[in-house]
């Protein structure tokens, strides 16, 4: 770690206040002043390396003094008696700043902003302004200020059973306060003291079109929201749910079904519970974990087109990128307990095989004939499709 053997050298000294500085931003209390051991070598290290010793003092002398660091001094022999530093003090927070460098400066003043305008407007424990504080870290100043602002708003008004895109909050969006913001959530009611802010969920969404030829209404395409009431799936016995508009256009018709789009993580209503279900998606993971969570939902279904097999079968139609030409980058895989063998090979795969370059086919790739081969094997009555033209 030093330059000398059993000694820190300047760099270490800094490198143990910035991690001192990191552990203790979010502290009320002062967390100075704070010593650092520099360390000493045995007797015979330092009568062999005594010009490396002398340096290295000499150095961390003339830092601490330049910076308003103390210095704590022991006497040892060399030859004859010698001063050397066994600690430097960093005396105060002001002082640390300095130390560290600009940018964690920087970090540390916001952080201790952050801490008086809690202290301001919270009359809570010290321990939970700290926690607090600590879980809204990443926030942006702006967010932040903003949190403040809720806090003060739910102290005085019963928000119980409005969406978060309902409270009247000034220079809110309507997605700052969403079940995704979860560290925001946690704090502002740690902040208050309760449990949960009363919210409700946003009603969830199903979008999907007619396939029964025989219907009147069977090119129509229905918005309903769950739970519904009405007879907007009287009669349907099937259920094909895919994540891309162009094969939701193009789904073929099938008697008694559905086409239902995008909407893998919403199907969740009883009434599609009797339904033959089936969930084609992209081949790539976040494909596989909707379907996970499809089925962890209690909604049985089967999936086409969703393993290995078929991965190797269409791999000249796989991609490296999303939609916005991100790259995709291998992870770490998460528990899927709704995937199958099959489909759970396939996720690994896709999440962590470092010998594949490609890691997503996209689902309007596949040609629409093999999809309703699939489609009937399981059953499904889909009409044939014989002239419908090919991907290239």
């Amino acid at each position: 770690m030093g330059t000398v053997a059993g000694m820190k050298d300047i760099a270490a000294i800094t490198t143990c206040v910035k991690k001192h500085m990191r552990s203790h931003m979010y502290d009320i209390e002062p967390a100075w002043p704070f010593p650092v051991p520099v360390g000493l070598p045995d007797q015979a290290f330092l009568e062999t390396n005594a010009i490396a010793v002398h340096d290295n003092n000499n150095e961390i002398r003339q830092w601490a003094s330049k910076n308003g660091c103390e210095i704590i001094t022991k006497h040892r022999t060399i030859g004859t008696s010698v001063e050397l530093i066994s600690k430097v003090v960093v005396p105060d927070e002001s002082i640390a700043m300095r130390v560290v460098g600009r940018t964690l400066a920087a970090e540390c003043r916001e952080a201790r902003r952050r801490i008086a305008c809690l202290v301001a407007a919270c009359d809570v424990a010290p321990e939970t302004i700290e926690s607090a504080a600590r879980m809204t870290g990443h926030e942006q100043p702006d967010d932040f200020d903003l949190l403040v602002s809720a806090v003060r708003y739910f102290r005085h008004h019963d928000v119980t059973g409005m969406t978060p895109r309902q409270i009247p909050l000034t220079g809110f969006s309507g997605k700052w306060l969403n079940e995704s913001k979860t560290n925001r959530r946690k704090a502002i009611c740690r902040l208050l003291g309760v449990e949960t802010l009363g919210l409700s969920k946003r009603p969830t969404e199903l979008r999907f079109r007619y396939l029964d030829p025989v219907r009147d209404d069977a090119e129509l395409e229905r918005i309903i929201w769950c739970p519904w009431e009405g007879e907007a799936l009287s009669g349907i016995k099937y259920a094909v749910i895919v994540e891309n508009k162009d094969t939701y256009q193009t789904m073929p018709p099938i008697a008694q079904g559905i086409c239902i789009w995008g909407s893998g993580r919403a199907v969740s209503d009883p009434a599609l519970r009797d339904m033959r279900i089936v969930y084609w998606g992209d081949m790539d993971a976040d494909g596989l974990e909707i379907l996970s969570t499809l089925r962890e939902s209690g909604i049985e279904c089967d999936s086409i087109l969703m393993d290995c097999d078929a991965y190797d079968r269409y791999h000249r139609f796989d991609t490296d990128r999303t939609e916005r030409s991100a790259k995709i980058a291998m992870r770490e895989p998460k528990p899927t307990p709704g995937l199958q063998s099959a489909e759970r090979r396939l996720y690994e795969r896709l999440c962590a095989d470092k010998t594949i370059a490609y890691r997503r086919i996209e689902q309007e790739r596949i040609p629409m004939r093999d999809a309703v081969d699939e489609l009937r094997k399981l059953g499904i009555p889909v009409e044939s499709i014989e002239n419908q033209d090919l991907p290239i």
